[in-house]
This record gives C-alpha cells, sequence and structure tokens, in this order.
C-alpha cells in the first residue's frame, strides 16, 4: 500500500470515528438536556404544589378570618337590632302598665300582689307602695289580711309605678312584687335568651 493511500485510509478512519463520536455525542447530548428538562419539569411541579399548598393555605386562614369575623360582625348587628326591638316593646310595656295602673281593674290587681307576696313570705312584714297605692291600701286592709300575720304599711322610700315591696319585720327576707321589677326580670330574661341563640355570649 502506497504511503498515499495508507494517509487516505488513516484519514477516512479518523473523519469516520470523529463523525460516530459526534453522533454518539449527540445522543448522549439529546438524552441529557431530555433528562435535564424531565427533572425541571418535576421540580417546577413540585415547586408549584409547595406553592399552591401555602398560598392555598393562606387563603384558607385569610377566608376563615374574614368569614369568622363577618359571622361574630353579623351575629353581634343582629344581637344589637334585637336589643333595640326588646327596648322598643318594653318600652311600650312600660305605657302600657302605666295605663293599667290608670285604669279601673288595677286596685284589685294590687290587692292580689300584697296577698300573694304576704302568703309567699308568711311573716310579719312591712308592704311598701307608691303614695296613691298606700292610701288605697290602707283603706282596704280588710282585703289582704293572711291568717295571724302582723301587717304594717309604708310610703315606699323608691319611686315604684306600681305594686309592692314587702319586707319581713327583721328586714332579711325581701318580696319585690312592683310592675316595674316584673318588667325588668321580663327584659333581662329575654334579652338573655335571644343573645344564647344568637351565640352572642
Amino acid at each position: 500500500m502506497s504511503q498515499e493511500k495508507l494517509e487516505n485510509t488513516l484519514i477516512d478512519n479518523a473523519i469516520q470515528q470523529r463523525n460516530s463520536m459526534i453522533e454518539e455525542a449527540k445522543e448522549q447530548a439529546a438524552k441529557t438536556l431530555a433528562r435535564a428538562d424531565a427533572e425541571k419539569q418535576r421540580v417546577d411541579e413540585q415547586s408549584n404544589k409547595a406553592i399552591e399548598g401555602v398560598i392555598g393555605g393562606e387563603l384558607r386562614a385569610v377566608h376563615d378570618r374574614i368569614v369568622g369575623s363577618a359571622q361574630l360582625q353579623g351575629r353581634k348587628s343582629l344581637m344589637e337590632a334585637r336589643v333595640k326591638i326588646i327596648d322598643k316593646v318594653f318600652e311600650r310595656s312600660a305605657e302600657e302598665i302605666k295605663s293599667i295602673v290608670d285604669g279601673p281593674d288595677y286596685n284589685g290587681y294590687l290587692i292580689k300582689l300584697v296577698q300573694e307576696s304576704v302568703i309567699k313570705l308568711r311573716e310579719n312584714c312591712i308592704v311598701y307602695a307608691n303614695e296613691k297605692d298606700f292610701e288605697y291600701l290602707k283603706e282596704n286592709m280588710e282585703q289582704f289580711v293572711v291568717d295571724n300575720i302582723k301587717i304594717k304599711l309604708e310610703k315606699s322610700p323608691v319611686d315604684i309605678v306600681g305594686g309592692v315591696t314587702v319586707m319581713n319585720f327583721a328586714g332579711t327576707k325581701t318580696i319585690y312584687n312592683t310592675l316595674d321589677s316584673r318588667l325588668k326580670d321580663a327584659k333581662r330574661k329575654l334579652t338573655a335568651q335571644v343573645a344564647e341563640k344568637l351565640g352572642v355570649i
């Protein structure tokens, strides 16, 4: 084989080896790029899920805080509205009580309040009434005498619309049987019931 042919053969072999190496390198590079793309996609997906998880958790927390606050505010507003309505109802009730006190059936009702209180106390007692009721009761004491219980009448030191406060002689037991106290008790119970139903207390 001549020198020229030998050189040509060597050159051809080198070119083939080079081309083969280039092809192998291209294939290896393509595989590496594919793996890199797959890894990048996996990392991106994990990152997105992690971000969505954090954002979702924060959004849920913010949502829960907003909804919870709105619900509480709503209950408070509803309670305030109910209290206003209750106040109006009891304002009207107070006016009605005044009209009852001035009505024709009141005196009979007053006697029943005294009897009820004296029977409940079952002791010698003092019956306190406002000035108008005091005068009527003084003239009609025989209507509410109970057994052998001694009853003393006095004008109430505090202003009451109607009804009586009854206290034993020792001052250790008191029964508030005034229209004012009955109205206040009813209002307190109703307000508490409304608050409980709304979950405010």
